[in-house]
């Protein structure tokens, strides 16, 4: 693609940073209602994986959850605007933080790994929470080296100066190991995307069986000596709210299943509350014991 089409494209963006809140979220309510009669496969995913999670639920709340995260995903695509061109006095009003005592007791002293799923609001919460405190992430490389570029710009604008960064996926863990037991920040771990059966374990998701759910946790936690403390973001109303949990004691325990397992077990609890934000139309289940991978989902 062009670089004055992406650039065309970001001056869209930057015009949309200047809508407010409420503009934005009226907005996205309309697109997301369109996108969810328009964008049928990424539906029927969502459908496919509230099928597996919740077998009694009535076909018609399957159909109203999706709709419903739908308006929530396009209003949260409206606001990642906000992401590149948001001033930090506009991102502290739109994203809380609650029970922060929780991080600040660890904080500076010992390594963190947040366990954070995959919710509509993830970026923006990062970019609060990087206003504050020093960490660091991983990120994918997109196909347009542009484009790229712009979203690191966009993702470490509020870090840069204070020593946080993002790694790039292809790279592998080292560097994020060299940067946890070096500086002790904070690492922001998403632990619910399928990579495939390779360093993943088959453990429950709600009511499925077989959720290959990646292990590299319990390995970073005993590699970095880092603690454990788990986090949502939730959309209320015009605003998001950050959410830490009581950190993880005796983790990694000896058994691996059950240190996988209990990644899951949170994002359950951590969705029950507002199930319509999390991001239902990842395919969570591609990989399953004895099928093609994505098979479950031409069923």
């Amino acid at each position: 693609m062009k670089r004055y089409l992406i650039d065309c494209g970001f001056l869209l963006v930057r015009l949309i940073s200047l809508l407010p809140s409420c503009v934005m979220s009226a907005l996205g309510n309309l697109i997301g209602v369109f996108a969810y009669y328009v964008v049928a496969k990424r539906r029927n995913i969502g459908i496919k994986n509230l099928e597996l999670c919740f077998p009694h639920m009535a076909s018609n709340d399957r159909h109203k959850l999706i709709r419903e995260h739908f308006k929530y995903l396009m209003t949260s695509a409206l606001e990642y605007s906000l992401l590149f061109f948001a001033s930090r006095r506009r991102i502290r009003r739109l994203v809380k933080i609650r029970n922060i005592d929780v991080l600040n007791q660890y904080y500076a002293k010992q390594a963190i790994i947040l366990v954070c799923p995959h919710f509509v609001g993830l970026d923006l919460a990062a970019s609060r929470l990087s206003q504050d405190y020093v960490g660091c992430s991983i990120y994918s490389q997109q196909k347009n080296p542009y484009i790229t570029h712009k979203l690191h710009r966009a993702r470490t604008r509020f870090m840069r100066d204070s020593g946080g960064e993002i790694f790039l996926r292809n790279h592998g863990l080292k560097p994020v190991i060299k940067k946890l037991r070096s500086s002790k920040p904070i690492f922001y771990y998403l632990p619910d995307q399928d990579f495939g059966e390779r360093d993943s374990v088959y453990v429950p998701f709600f009511a499925h069986k077989n959720c290959a759910t990646v292990s590299v946790l319990p390995r970073l936690v005993k590699l970095t000596g880092a603690v454990v403390i788990p986090m949502a973001v939730y959309k209320i109303n015009n605003h998001y709210e950050i959410e830490f949990f009581a950190p993880w004691h005796n983790y990694p325990s000896d058994n691996l299943y059950d240190d996988v397992y209990r990644i899951n077990q949170f994002v359950e609890q951590a969705i029950v509350p507002h199930p319509a934000q999390y991001f239902w139309l990842h395919k969570r289940f591609k990989s399953q014991p004895g099928l093609e991978r994505g098979a479950i989902y031409r069923e």
